[in-house]
């Protein structure tokens, strides 16, 4: 997939979280928050190309390998 992609599908996966914790008691609220900053780090790694290969658990498990 290339960056640009990546960074989308990434970006596209933090507002899911977001819009996921809004229906949830506090504990499960709390595991996503810990999902949207673990995103928000890959997210910055990708784009300036730190992070190449990453896996998503949410919403759907996804291998990703980004190209150049």
């Amino acid at each position: 997939m290339s960056r640009t992609s990546a960074v989308g599908l990434l970006v596209d996966t933090r507002q899911a979280l977001v819009a996921d914790m809004h229906d949830k008691p506090p504990h499960e609220a709390e595991r996503n928050q810990q999902m949207i900053q673990q995103v928000e780090r890959l997210l910055l790694d990708v784009r300036i190309g730190r992070t190449r290969e990453f896996r998503l658990e949410f919403p759907n498990r996804i291998d990703v390998v980004v190209s150049d």
